[in-house]
Protein backbone atom coordinates (compact mmCIF):
# COMPACT_ATOMS: atom_id res chain seq x y z
CA UNK A 1 0.00 0.00 0.00
CA UNK A 2 1.24 3.44 -0.71
CA UNK A 3 -0.05 7.06 0.46
CA UNK A 4 0.32 10.35 -1.41
CA UNK A 5 1.31 12.26 1.03
CA UNK A 6 2.71 15.70 -0.23
CA UNK A 7 4.96 17.92 2.29
CA UNK A 8 4.70 21.45 2.58
CA UNK A 9 7.80 23.37 3.98
CA UNK A 10 7.07 26.66 5.63
CA UNK A 11 8.34 29.38 8.27
CA UNK A 12 4.31 30.21 8.91
CA UNK A 13 3.05 26.97 10.60
CA UNK A 14 0.32 28.45 12.44
CA UNK A 15 -1.38 29.77 9.41
CA UNK A 16 -1.18 26.56 6.78
CA UNK A 17 -2.22 24.71 9.68
CA UNK A 18 -5.11 27.34 10.05
CA UNK A 19 -5.66 27.06 6.40
CA UNK A 20 -5.74 22.95 6.29
CA UNK A 21 -8.45 23.10 8.52
CA UNK A 22 -10.62 25.92 6.50
CA UNK A 23 -10.32 23.24 3.74
CA UNK A 24 -11.53 20.71 5.69
CA UNK A 25 -8.41 18.43 6.63
CA UNK A 26 -8.17 17.14 9.84
CA UNK A 27 -4.83 17.12 11.52
CA UNK A 28 -3.65 13.11 12.77
CA UNK A 29 -3.45 12.42 16.65
CA UNK A 30 0.15 13.16 18.21
CA UNK A 31 1.95 14.17 21.04
CA UNK A 32 2.22 17.54 19.93
CA UNK A 33 -1.15 17.39 18.05
CA UNK A 34 -3.10 20.85 18.03
CA UNK A 35 0.40 22.82 18.45
CA UNK A 36 0.90 25.63 16.26
CA UNK A 37 4.69 25.60 16.53
CA UNK A 38 4.91 21.98 15.83
CA UNK A 39 8.11 21.50 13.65
CA UNK A 40 6.29 18.25 11.73
CA UNK A 41 2.64 17.33 11.94
CA UNK A 42 0.32 15.49 9.49
CA UNK A 43 -3.06 16.05 7.80
CA UNK A 44 -5.57 13.48 6.36
CA UNK A 45 -7.29 14.90 3.57
CA UNK A 46 -10.56 12.55 2.10
CA UNK A 47 -7.78 11.31 0.11
CA UNK A 48 -4.42 11.45 0.67
CA UNK A 49 -2.55 13.52 3.40
CA UNK A 50 -0.40 16.04 3.69
CA UNK A 51 2.71 16.71 5.99
CA UNK A 52 3.72 20.17 7.04
CA UNK A 53 7.36 21.05 7.62
CA UNK A 54 8.33 23.81 10.13
CA UNK A 55 11.34 25.54 8.82
CA UNK A 56 13.36 28.77 9.78
CA UNK A 57 12.25 31.94 7.52
CA UNK A 58 14.84 32.63 4.96
CA UNK A 59 15.59 28.80 4.61
CA UNK A 60 16.05 28.40 1.13
CA UNK A 61 13.18 25.30 1.58
CA UNK A 62 10.70 28.03 2.85
CA UNK A 63 7.63 27.58 0.82
CA UNK A 64 8.85 24.61 -1.38
CA UNK A 65 7.28 21.48 -1.56
CA UNK A 66 8.13 17.80 -1.80
CA UNK A 67 6.56 14.72 -3.08
CA UNK A 68 5.97 12.55 0.01
CA UNK A 69 4.75 9.16 0.29
CA UNK A 70 3.85 6.65 3.08
CA UNK A 71 4.31 3.21 2.41
CA UNK A 72 4.02 -0.24 4.25
CA UNK A 73 6.76 -1.57 1.92
CA UNK A 74 9.81 0.83 2.14
CA UNK A 75 12.05 -1.89 1.67
CA UNK A 76 10.02 -2.82 -1.73
CA UNK A 77 9.39 0.54 -3.17
CA UNK A 78 13.63 1.47 -2.40
CA UNK A 79 14.07 -1.60 -4.62
CA UNK A 80 12.12 -0.60 -7.59
CA UNK A 81 13.23 2.95 -7.48
CA UNK A 82 17.03 1.70 -7.93
CA UNK A 83 17.19 1.26 -11.24
CA UNK A 84 16.04 5.08 -12.04
CA UNK A 85 16.75 7.23 -8.92
CA UNK A 86 19.35 8.02 -6.71
CA UNK A 87 18.00 6.47 -3.66
CA UNK A 88 19.21 6.42 0.23
CA UNK A 89 17.76 4.70 2.67
CA UNK A 90 18.42 6.16 6.06
CA UNK A 91 17.07 6.07 10.06
CA UNK A 92 14.43 8.58 11.71
CA UNK A 93 13.66 9.04 15.31
CA UNK A 94 10.47 7.82 14.74
CA UNK A 95 11.27 4.86 12.17
CA UNK A 96 13.05 4.16 8.70
CA UNK A 97 12.80 6.44 5.85
CA UNK A 98 13.86 6.30 2.15
CA UNK A 99 15.10 9.40 0.05
CA UNK A 100 15.47 9.13 -3.38
CA UNK A 101 16.35 11.88 -6.27
CA UNK A 102 15.02 12.06 -9.89
CA UNK A 103 16.77 12.09 -13.07
CA UNK A 104 15.95 16.05 -13.00
CA UNK A 105 16.66 16.50 -9.30
CA UNK A 106 13.77 16.18 -7.38
CA UNK A 107 13.75 14.76 -4.11
CA UNK A 108 10.72 12.10 -3.48
CA UNK A 109 10.91 10.97 0.63
CA UNK A 110 9.00 7.62 1.37
CA UNK A 111 8.06 7.35 5.36
CA UNK A 112 5.97 4.21 6.63
CA UNK A 113 2.23 5.03 7.19
CA UNK A 114 1.60 7.80 9.93
CA UNK A 115 -0.15 5.87 12.94
CA UNK A 116 -3.81 6.79 14.10
CA UNK A 117 -6.99 8.10 12.10
CA UNK A 118 -8.68 11.48 11.78
CA UNK A 119 -11.94 12.33 9.56
CA UNK A 120 -11.73 15.06 7.59
CA UNK A 121 -15.01 17.45 7.19
CA UNK A 122 -14.60 17.68 3.39
CA UNK A 123 -14.65 14.14 2.65
CA UNK A 124 -14.45 15.52 -1.16
CA UNK A 125 -10.74 16.81 -0.99
CA UNK A 126 -7.86 14.54 -2.46
CA UNK A 127 -4.31 15.47 -1.62
CA UNK A 128 -2.07 15.67 -5.05
CA UNK A 129 1.43 16.60 -4.96
CA UNK A 130 2.27 17.92 -8.34
CA UNK A 131 5.56 17.29 -10.23
CA UNK A 132 6.83 19.75 -12.89
CA UNK A 133 9.81 18.64 -14.66
CA UNK A 134 11.05 18.56 -18.74
CA UNK A 135 11.56 14.96 -18.65
CA UNK A 136 7.67 13.96 -18.40
CA UNK A 137 7.92 10.52 -19.36
CA UNK A 138 10.69 9.89 -16.56
CA UNK A 139 8.07 11.30 -13.97
CA UNK A 140 5.71 9.21 -15.28
CA UNK A 141 8.29 5.89 -14.30
CA UNK A 142 8.82 6.96 -11.23
CA UNK A 143 5.37 7.33 -10.58
CA UNK A 144 4.66 3.40 -11.92
CA UNK A 145 7.40 2.19 -10.18
CA UNK A 146 6.03 3.47 -6.81
CA UNK A 147 2.76 1.38 -7.67
CA UNK A 148 0.17 4.24 -8.34
CA UNK A 149 -2.20 3.86 -10.96
CA UNK A 150 -2.49 6.16 -14.03
CA UNK A 151 -5.99 7.61 -14.37
CA UNK A 152 -5.63 10.46 -17.08
CA UNK A 153 -3.23 12.16 -19.90
CA UNK A 154 -3.08 14.83 -21.70
CA UNK A 155 -2.54 13.82 -25.69
CA UNK A 156 0.27 16.40 -25.98
CA UNK A 157 2.28 14.69 -23.60
CA UNK A 158 2.19 17.18 -21.06
CA UNK A 159 0.20 15.70 -18.26
CA UNK A 160 -0.16 13.13 -16.12
CA UNK A 161 -2.09 11.98 -13.06
CA UNK A 162 -1.91 8.51 -10.91
CA UNK A 163 -3.72 7.28 -8.05
CA UNK A 164 -2.40 5.45 -4.61
CA UNK A 165 -3.96 2.82 -3.62
CA UNK A 166 -4.00 3.83 0.00
CA UNK A 167 -5.45 7.06 -0.84
CA UNK A 168 -4.38 10.33 -2.31
CA UNK A 169 -3.09 11.35 -6.22
CA UNK A 170 0.19 12.80 -7.74
CA UNK A 171 0.11 14.46 -11.10
CA UNK A 172 3.14 15.24 -13.45
CA UNK A 173 3.18 18.45 -15.77
CA UNK A 174 5.90 19.69 -17.90
CA UNK A 175 8.39 22.75 -16.44
CA UNK A 176 11.49 23.43 -16.90
CA UNK A 177 13.03 22.04 -14.12
CA UNK A 178 12.24 19.39 -11.25
CA UNK A 179 9.92 21.14 -8.86
CA UNK A 180 6.95 20.14 -6.72
CA UNK A 181 4.15 21.80 -6.07
CA UNK A 182 1.27 21.01 -3.16
CA UNK A 183 -2.03 20.73 -4.59
CA UNK A 184 -5.52 19.21 -4.33
CA UNK A 185 -8.08 17.59 -6.14
CA UNK A 186 -12.08 18.32 -5.50
CA UNK A 187 -14.68 15.66 -6.49
CA UNK A 188 -17.65 18.10 -6.26
CA UNK A 189 -18.44 21.89 -7.03
CA UNK A 190 -15.57 24.10 -6.42
CA UNK A 191 -18.11 27.00 -5.81
CA UNK A 192 -19.32 25.30 -2.32
CA UNK A 193 -15.68 25.18 -1.04
CA UNK A 194 -14.94 28.70 -1.92
CA UNK A 195 -17.82 29.88 0.19
CA UNK A 196 -16.42 27.19 2.90
CA UNK A 197 -13.18 29.14 2.60
CA UNK A 198 -15.16 32.55 2.92
CA UNK A 199 -16.60 32.03 5.98
CA UNK A 200 -13.75 31.10 7.42
CA UNK A 201 -11.83 34.31 5.91
CA UNK A 202 -10.02 32.47 3.67
CA UNK A 203 -9.29 34.34 0.06
CA UNK A 204 -10.04 32.14 -3.27
CA UNK A 205 -10.88 32.56 -6.62
CA UNK A 206 -12.24 30.81 -8.85
CA UNK A 207 -11.04 30.63 -12.40
CA UNK A 208 -11.75 28.52 -15.69
CA UNK A 209 -9.32 26.32 -17.61
CA UNK A 210 -9.01 24.25 -20.26
CA UNK A 211 -9.74 20.97 -18.58
CA UNK A 212 -12.28 22.55 -16.02
CA UNK A 213 -12.11 24.63 -12.88
CA UNK A 214 -9.51 25.42 -10.35
CA UNK A 215 -9.83 27.66 -6.80
CA UNK A 216 -6.68 29.35 -6.26
CA UNK A 217 -6.59 29.88 -2.74
CA UNK A 218 -4.25 32.89 -1.41
CA UNK A 219 -1.40 31.01 0.60
CA UNK A 220 0.33 31.65 3.97
CA UNK A 221 2.91 34.81 3.42
CA UNK A 222 1.42 35.69 -0.25
CA UNK A 223 3.74 33.85 -3.59
CA UNK A 224 1.70 31.45 -5.93
CA UNK A 225 -1.76 30.24 -4.37
CA UNK A 226 -2.67 26.97 -3.80
CA UNK A 227 -4.70 25.10 -6.68
CA UNK A 228 -7.38 22.81 -5.98
CA UNK A 229 -8.64 21.70 -9.49
CA UNK A 230 -12.14 20.51 -9.91
CA UNK A 231 -11.81 17.06 -10.59
CA UNK A 232 -12.11 16.83 -14.72
CA UNK A 233 -14.85 15.22 -16.63
CA UNK A 234 -14.55 17.43 -20.04
CA UNK A 235 -11.63 14.63 -21.83
CA UNK A 236 -11.19 16.62 -25.06
CA UNK A 237 -8.00 16.84 -25.49
CA UNK A 238 -7.22 13.62 -22.87
CA UNK A 239 -6.84 10.29 -22.34
CA UNK A 240 -8.45 8.33 -19.57
CA UNK A 241 -6.79 5.60 -18.18
CA UNK A 242 -9.01 4.42 -15.52
CA UNK A 243 -12.50 4.59 -17.13
CA UNK A 244 -13.86 4.00 -13.43
CA UNK A 245 -13.25 7.12 -12.28
CA UNK A 246 -13.51 9.54 -15.29
CA UNK A 247 -16.34 9.65 -17.87
CA UNK A 248 -16.21 11.88 -21.07
CA UNK A 249 -19.94 12.68 -19.76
Amino acid sequence: MIIARPVQYTSRVAQFRELFLALGLAELPSDLAGDATAAWSVFQAGSGRVGLHAVDAGDPLDGAATLGFETDDLDGAAQRLAGTCTVRRFERSDGKAVESKAADGLQLVLLAPTAGQATPQVTELAALGLWFTPNVPGAVTVLQQLGLTGEVRSDSGQWFQARADGGGLAAVHDGAAGKAQLSFEYAGDLAQLQRRLADRGVAADLVDESYGRTLLVARPGGGEPLWVNERQTDLYGYVALDSGRYSSG
